[in-house]
């Protein structure tokens, strides 16, 4: 690493714990070997589109198209116009998709289950240059045309690395991140994946909606571990009479969360409940506690 690059992992070893996936955990050895096979496997074209539902998916794709520089094209919709428009934009683009995700108007690259096979030797994982374009976050296209705004590894990394300062996860705790929100969303590029990935922690592959499931992929790792969730959700979670096992972090964005929702959040959860302000046009910029 130099001052102008900053490494794609940053988990001490190979056999240090990455992601979380059906209660089971990944190693961080075999999501870069998943990783750069999926990398040998991708076409030429400069723009992937991924749409990976599976957390875990998404960030072998992400990790493969940033080692082998391409630039990927995160949307929060997939309606046909949307489409259209992303193909306007990347002529060359094509799909990585997993098997929980449609069939779309662009040429797909299935990904294939994780490998059961011992992972191959790709270890360490690379060092990638700041000044790399890794992706275009859209906006919603809600009053209009969506937006793209680049965003390149050393913005995003850098932003993270004091995110998971802000959130206590740079400790020598090993934190698993649970997260109710779409990872193709600047939100959920950063919380639910980009900040376990250069912190060194482990991220959930699955995303609960429903409050029962969510309070079931809490209890089904260890702790420490954060929530890191929507207004939506958490007042959901509120509504029902179920038990909630407890987290050592709740963290909340997209939309502004009361006062005492925050504080019976914290009270339900027996944990500090941080608000993130920010934007897809500059990711995470402030957080506060509004209990």
């Amino acid at each position: 690493m130099t001052l102008d690059t900053l490494p794609l992992l940053v988990h001490p070893s190979p056999a240090s714990i990455a992601a979380y996936r059906g209660g089971q955990p990944v190693l961080a050895g075999r999501l870069l070997a998943d990783a750069t096979r999926l990398r040998e496997a991708m076409p030429d074209g400069h723009h992937v589109l991924n749409i990976c539902a599976d957390r875990y998916q998404f960030a072998v794709g992400l990790l493969a198209s940033i080692m082998a520089g391409k630039v990927s094209l995160l949307s929060p919709s997939l309606v046909p116009e949307v489409i259209r428009q992303l193909r306007a934009f990347a002529p060359d683009a094509f799909c990585v998709a997993d098997e929980d995700t449609p069939d779309i108007n662009l040429p797909t690259l299935r990904m294939p289950e994780p490998s059961a096979a011992p992972a191959a030797d790709a270890w360490p994982a690379p060092d990638i240059p700041c000044s790399q374009v890794i992706a275009y976050v859209f906006t919603s296209g809600s009053t209009g045309t969506p937006v793209p705004h680049r965003k390149t590894w050393g913005t995003v990394a850098r932003n993270v690395r004091v995110e998971a300062q802000r959130l206590h996860l740079d400790d020598d705790r090993h934190h698993a991140i649970i997260a109710t929100v779409p990872v193709q969303h600047m939100y959920g590029l950063e919380t639910s994946l980009l900040v376990a990935l250069q912190s060194g922690k482990a991220f959930c592959a699955e995303r609960p909606f429903y409050p029962a499931d969510i309070a079931s992929l809490v209890a089904a790792v260890p702790r420490p571990r954060m929530l890191a969730s929507t207004p939506l959700h958490l007042h959901a979670l509120l509504a029902v009479d179920i038990e909630l096992p407890a987290v050592d972090m709740v963290v909340c964005a997209t939309a502004p969360l009361d006062a005492a929702a925050a504080r019976n959040i914290e009270a339900r959860f027996k944990a500090p409940l941080l608000e993130i302000y920010g934007s897809t046009e500059t990711g995470q910029i402030a957080s506060r506690r509004p209990a």
